[in-house]
């Protein structure tokens, strides 16, 4: 059932169903995913820098923030609608679901280390990458290179 649900969703660019949180998730085929309209920008913040999509409609959709310090990089999603233990991340190399943590404002973080070969995977992602959490969609954003200098700058 789960498999033609996804066939079905694929077909017609529609958001795929969250994954179960007791297992990583599949690879999908990302290329069947326009990802969504928008813009990436790269600043500086103390202690690091970060990049972050915002929609067309300018809104803040998900941020990717290098935190120095620690060497951790947090993949920041927002306008999650209520908490979830697990954010999914799918790349053109990748999947795999981390750890996170749900805040009032609606944001679900999750960090990984710097050294992690996930950040390689979105970094280099053909095109596009996505998150997904329980109870929020699918969302593919397009690859940017803003999201390489985040973890290029944890790195250093």
């Amino acid at each position: 059932m789960r498999k033609s649900i996804v066939a079905f969703a694929a077909a017609l660019a529609l958001p795929l169903p969250a994954p179960a949180l007791s297992q990583a998730p599949a690879q999908i085929a990302l290329e069947r995913y326009q990802p969504i309209a928008g813009s990436w920008s790269y600043r500086a913040i103390a202690g690091g820098s970060e990049a972050g999509f915002a929609d067309s409609a300018a809104t803040q959709r998900l941020v990717i923030r290098c935190n120095r310090a620690v060497r951790t990089v947090s993949i920041v999603r927002t306008a999650v609608p209520a908490a979830a233990p697990a954010l999914s991340v799918w790349t053109s190399s990748a999947a795999r679901s981390l750890p996170a943590r749900f805040e009032a404002t609606k944001v679900l973080t999750a960090d990984v280390s710097a050294t992690d070969t996930l950040l390689d995977a979105l970094a280099f992602s053909r095109g596009r990458f996505a998150t997904a959490a329980a109870g929020a969609p699918m969302l593919t954003h397009p690859a940017s290179p803003e999201v390489a200098r985040v973890v290029e700058d944890c790195r250093t």
